[in-house]
């Protein structure tokens, strides 16, 4: 089995998904870039602490994508490691 990277481009409003960017058709918003990762990519999971408590119930990759959609200039919060 090949492990794909796939990119989907994702409405951070209503969650609409396409394999193109451009903005939602339901919202008008642009779409966000999201790259999910292959299979076994930790970043499908979502982040915990050390205690392995849930800091998010998002996989990290869609927080990446958010946080990079809604603050391009700000680095991301500690929680990027899962």
């Amino acid at each position: 089995m090949v492990d794909v990277i796939t990119v989907v481009y994702v409405c951070g409003r209503c969650f609409s998904a396409d394999s193109a960017p451009g903005p939602c058709p339901r919202c008008a918003l642009p779409r966000v870039r999201c790259e999910p990762g292959g299979l076994a990519d930790p970043s499908r999971q979502p982040p915990s602490d050390a205690h392995g408590r849930l800091l998010s119930r998002a996989p990290v990759w869609w927080l990446r994508a958010w946080h990079a959609a809604r603050y391009p200039s700000q680095a991301m919060p500690a929680y990027d490691q899962p």
